[in-house]
């Protein structure tokens, strides 16, 4: 057995040592894409979401001058148009009502006021349209969101649960 030249057996190291190279440099380089990818993914989802995030509603009392009366305040913060909205709320007896049911909410913040008509909503109006003032119920264990789902100008469907947590449904 004859050992080659000192050049050979420095050749044969030296494309062994560019081997193990070429396979770190590979790995390496799929940990980035992999980085990239799930950063690419990130951004696409919140591109999708950006409509949705803008969509959200609380129950709210008008004070009047002689009643408080309550209701519903929708917003769509967005600059377009959101379809097949339906808000499940609670009322004072912590049962749910009727659900508020609009076909398009446009841009804007509106109220829906309790009602015994058949609907069980009024028409909505714009939020800024009141005299009386329009504040929001915050500590009330029975009045509330039990949830909402709506379809954005995408076509893509939303939901948002009791604690406005938004997913795509």
């Amino acid at each position: 057995m004859q050992l080659g030249s000192l050049a050979d057996i420095v050749t044969a190291l030296t494309a062994i040592g560019a081997l193990f190279a070429a396979i770190l440099g590979a790995k390496h380089a799929g940990r980035l894409f992999a980085v990239e990818a799930k950063r690419d993914d990130d951004s696409a989802a919140r591109e999708r979401q950006a409509q949705a995030r803008q969509v959200f509603a609380w129950v709210a009392s008008r004070i009047g001058e002689d009643e408080t009366t309550y209701g519903v305040v929708v917003v769509n913060s967005s600059e377009q148009a959101i379809y097949d909205v339906e808000v499940r709320v609670t009322g004072a007896d912590g049962l749910e009502r009727r659900p508020v049911a609009l076909t398009i909410l446009p841009p804007g913040a509106y109220y829906l006021g309790e009602s015994d008509a058949a609907y069980g909503w009024e028409f909505a109006s714009r939020l800024r349209s009141f005299e009386d003032e329009i504040r929001p119920v915050t500590k009330s264990k029975k009045r509330g969101i039990r949830g909402m789902t709506f379809r954005d100008s995408s076509n893509l469907t939303w939901a948002r649960d009791e604690i406005g947590l938004l997913s795509a449904s």
